[in-house]
Parts: structure tokens; sequence; C-alpha cells
């Protein structure tokens, strides 16, 4: 079980480690920004004589926090949701659109917890909405336990991800 922390919110996802192809690219993208920018701007900060130990705090937490994408990197499993699309069924890097009860369609895509933040469309599998679609097949209704009270939403459509995109 991997413990992953979103926002204040500590969520327990019980699946393997495993990424989208984009969510693997903007990871490493952030990997790459910390390494290459913003830690390099940090380290003329700590060799002053009076330096900031806030600075040193920063240092450290970006070098945490690099080494944490790149762990789970290193364990995390590519997805490929093609079978899950053919079937028409919601799965982990499946972009699938939903009607919510109040008429609104969004798209979303249920992706481990690590990666959720990723995007505006990108949903935790461990969060209300993610468990309730995962494993749905398009055309049915789910109910969605949420903190706010029960509510319903229906699956219209199942697509991969295209790779040129920008999303998935």
């Amino acid at each position: 079980m991997i413990a992953v922390e979103q926002g204040s919110v500590r969520e327990s996802y019980k699946g393997p480690a495993c990424v989208t192809i984009r969510g693997r690219q903007l990871i490493e993208e952030r990997i790459a920004d910390i390494r290459e920018r913003r830690l390099a701007e940090l380290r003329p900060l700590l060799v002053e004589h009076e330096r900031d130990e806030r600075y040193v705090t920063e240092f450290e937490n970006l070098l945490e926090e690099a080494a944490r994408w790149e762990a789970f990197l290193s364990e995390a499993k590519v997805l490929d949701p093609k079978a899950a699309v053919k079937a028409g069924r919601v799965d982990l890097g499946v972009r699938t659109r939903i009607r919510t009860q109040n008429g609104d369609e969004i798209w979303v895509i249920p992706v481990h917890p690590a990666e959720g933040f990723l995007d505006d469309e990108r949903i935790s599998a461990a969060s209300p909405l993610g468990s309730a679609i995962l494993g749905a097949h398009k055309g049915e209704t789910v109910e969605v336990d949420a903190p706010v009270g029960t509510w319903r939403c229906s699956i219209l459509d199942v697509a991969r991800v295209s790779l040129g995109s920008t999303r998935g």
C-alpha cells in the first residue's frame, strides 16, 4: 500500500504503483525542474555567512521530493488502458466522460493518487469519484459516496488518451 499526500488529505491506495505515459512525462519534468532550476537557485544562498535557515529547509524538502518521485517512477508500471477502453470499462488511465446529477458533463482520468494532482482532468483512484467509477462500464450509473453526501453520475464514454495531447 502506498500512502500519498493530497493537499492536506492523506489517502491510502492499495493498488500497484502505476502511471500514465503523460503522467510519467510530467513527473520527469517536475524532477528536472527541481534538480536543474530550483536547487540551482538555492545553492548560492546556502553558502552565505548569514544564511536564512528557511532556504536550507526548502533545499532539503526539494531534495526529498525529487527522491520520492524518482523512487515512485522506478517502481511504477506505465499503464496501457487499451483493453479497458475496448471493453468500455473505466480503469486507471482511461479518459472517462461522466454526467453529474446536476447535468454537467466532464472528462476525468482516474489515476494512481501520486499522479492525481498533475492537471485538472486527473482524479485520484482513492477519491470518492475515482473509486466509484473504477470498473464501471459505459452506460452505467454509479453512486459516489462523498463527504458531502451520496450522489450519482453516469458513465457516458471511455477513451484512450491521445499521446499527442497534453492530457493523459
